[in-house]
């Protein structure tokens, strides 16, 4: 009688286990007949961050849909790998895909704290969120959970644990934009991973189940139990044996303390124009998700003088030419105008008036400090008004107003062409439009150089005789003009290397007819500074030029007669899937250099030239005192230029300081050309921004 029960008992165990495996069958047929290979997972690479450095490995910019670094797992501290693994799954190197006992616990915690209405506690592991993130969607589905379950046992049935844990750690994202634990720890803690402690893994591993609840723009949110997670993480890694009892105590009695990167460089014009560069051989989407780190030949210190310079000069500008627009028409506080204000190097803030004095008044800004102002040029304020300030060295402080005038710096490595500094415009947050690279404007005088260089190449020696005498010339429109001098005399006969130095118009003008127009244009385009037929005008500056252009052509007179060509980017790196575009990467690193624009001889000659220039000529007034200060220390040269009406104002020159030898070249003019000012020359305007760069490079 026991047997017979017994074996049907049997029998119906067997039938019950044939309908499930059935059953089961059917599921994994049904749910994972439409299911990607998972396979794909071996050539899976996320979306990487693409960043752009200076030479000196100081952070400009990142471009990226997804901020990301990707690091192998062999590159992944101990101590991190085993915190996440503390914080999502314990058992990750024992199960095959599906934890049954984190199943049944979180089956058990959501039935006991009645959570299955509201956000339900997770039983996955590992290897169900890599299927999940990537493969199978994060729908809340019974379906999705089973395909997620089939998906799971696939992965670990054809890829290794650690091939998993790497696409985990690498996926994962953990709040504030920062997706991996390599870009994460750079962003949460400012250092790279490798330096990692386990209080500091620890805090990453509470993350990734909420990340928004913790953190707000990498500030700790008050209120939070972030601090209890993470210590509940370090207990378990100690109990686990993964740190020293010693390690516990020391970690756990530390405070959370974030330092949140803000290392980057303030250069969004040469950011921009590298940018610009790649978008030329790449499509946007593979630059934004390729993960590129790009060198580029930008020194950080002469951009921050550079920009600081530009800024001052413009400054300068405003004040000498502008007159005061008033307070500031707004009822906002003080601290939602500071968000407002343009990014620049310098500090401009805004303050309340609070007491008024002649040259100078008193005023609070956003965090109630009291502050003793400047106002030399006894602006029109009254009590209760809003106005910016600018903060000066020595803690001094004067009343600010942004500039109208637009500009543009750019320093050039004279022998390898390399941009070392770039600035497109007092700030890009007010124009984007970059003055080096795009503006092209009347060049004025700073043109007469390759006019001369083109009489030394045809023939004419530098002490040669030229007259400096009225001309009439016909210019293309039929229409007649009469050039004269900046002064309005005329000064008869000369040598051609008074003519450049003191920038006679008349003399220049002379000398061209004498050299022939053929001539002149041909020497023009071995500059590359016009494409088109010569027009005489274009010997008094008429033609149009980028700031870039002619920066580079005046390498020729540094170079012994050979060009080099602007350089931005010195190397590039990339993972593995981009090695392809080599090709393309060495293009845009190369070194190029035009060689025998002009012969040796003339190209020494011009530059001896330009230093009298700068020392007696049109900027000798403000360079003079250069020579003195700093005789045997720096080489110094240039030229000074202003268009008709004084649109646009000029100076290029170069100094060398021992072995290196330095072009710059500046720009200043409105972006939509109008007069800068009445008298507005080169050496008035652009050179003093020259000068302040000088003293601040030696």
């Amino acid at each position: 009688m026991f047997k017979k029960v017994f074996a049907r008992i049997f029998f119906y165990f067997l039938s019950l286990a044939f309908v499930v495996c059935m059953c089961a069958m059917l599921v994994f047929f049904y749910y994972g007949r439409s299911l990607p290979s998972e396979l794909t997972l071996l050539k899976y690479s996320p979306p990487a961050t693409s960043k752009i450095y200076s030479s000196n490995n100081k952070l400009i910019e990142e471009y990226a849909n997804e901020h990301r670094v990707v690091i192998s797992l062999n590159r992944v501290p101990t101590v991190v790998k085993q915190a996440f693994l503390i914080a999502e799954d314990k058992e990750f190197y024992n199960h095959s895909g599906i934890s049954i006992q984190s199943l049944l616990r979180a089956i058990v915690e959501n039935t006991t704290k009645k959570m299955w209405d509201r956000r339900p506690a997770g039983g996955s592991t590992i290897t169900q969120q890599v299927a999940k993130n990537i493969l199978v969607g994060n729908k809340k589905t019974i379906s999705r959970k089973i395909r997620e379950a089939i998906m799971a046992f696939r992965i670990e049935n054809s890829i290794s644990k650690d091939k998993i844990l790497e696409i985990y750690l690498n996926h994962i994202y953990l709040g504030n934009g920062a997706y991996g634990i390599a870009e994460a720890y750079d962003y949460y803690f400012g250092k790279n991973i490798n330096n990692a402690n386990p209080e500091e893994a620890a805090f990453l591993a509470s993350l990734p189940s909420a990340p928004s609840a913790y953190t707000n723009g990498g500030k700790l949110k008050k209120n939070t139990k972030i601090l209890l997670k993470r210590n509940a993480i370090l207990s378990e890694m100690h109990n686990f044996g993964y740190i020293t009892k010693e390690e516990f105590l020391r970690s756990i009695s530390k405070p959370i303390s974030l330092k949140i990167r803000k290392n980057k460089i303030l250069a969004p014009y040469f950011a921009e124009e590298i940018y610009r560069i790649f978008s030329e051989k790449f499509s946007e989407a593979e630059f934004f998700n390729g993960g590129y780190n790009v060198v580029t030949t930008m020194d950080s210190n002469l951009q921050k003088i550079a920009q600081k310079c530009l800024e001052d000069g413009l400054i300068n500008h405003e004040k000498e030419y502008n007159s005061w627009n008033g307070a500031l028409d707004t009822e906002d506080n003080l601290k939602t105008i500071e968000q407002n204000i343009p990014r620049t190097v310098n500090r401009i803030f805004p303050v309340v008036v609070q007491k008024i004095s002649k040259g100078k008044f008193f005023g609070e800004d956003s965090v109630g400090k009291k502050l003793e102002i400047e106002n030399l040029l006894n602006y029109e304020i009254n009590l209760g008004d809003k106005v910016f300030c600018r903060e000066c060295e020595n803690n001094k402080y004067e009343i600010y107003q942004e500039p109208s005038c637009s500009g543009a710096i750019v320093v050039m490595d004279a022998k390898s062409g390399d941009i070392l500094a770039m600035s497109g415009g007092y700030s890009f947050d007010i124009n984007h439009f970059n003055c080096v690279t795009q503006a092209y404007r009347q060049p004025g005088s700073a043109i007469k150089p390759f006019i001369y260089a083109s009489a030394l190449e045809y023939g004419m020696e530098e002490y040669d005789e030229i007259e400096d005498k009225p001309v009439v010339l016909k210019l293309g429109n039929g229409k007649f003009y009469s050039p004269k001098n900046h002064n309005k005399k005329v000064y008869g006969k000369m040598s051609m290397r008074d003519g450049l130095i003191y920038s006679r118009n008349l003399a220049t003008i002379n000398l061209a007819q004498k050299t022939g127009a053929q001539n002149v244009s041909k020497t023009l385009q071995k500059f590359r500074l016009t494409d088109k037929n010569f027009n005489i005008s274009y010997v008094l500056g008429a033609c149009e030029v980028t700031l870039l252009q002619i920066t580079s052509a005046f390498s020729v007179f540094l170079n012994e007669g050979d060009m080099v060509c602007p350089r931005f980017i010195k190397s590039i790196s990339c993972n593995q899937k981009n090695l392809a575009n080599k090709n393309s990467f060495d293009e845009l690193t190369r070194q190029k250099k035009v060689e025998n624009i002009v012969c040796k001889k003339t190209a020494d000659t011009i530059k001896n030239m330009l230093r009298d220039a700068a020392k007696y000529g049109t900027a000798g007034s403000r360079l003079s005192y250069v020579f003195d200060k700093y005789e045997g220390i720096i080489d110094v040269g240039g030229k000074t230029g202003s268009s008709n009406d004084f649109k646009d104002a000029w100076f290029i020159g170069y100094v060398t300081k021992g072995e290196r030898t330095l072009i710059v070249g500046i720009f200043t003019g409105y972006k939509l050309p109008k007069t800068i000012g009445k008298n507005a020359y080169g050496s008035k305007i652009a050179l003093p921004i020259f000068v302040n760069f000088l003293e601040k490079f030696v």
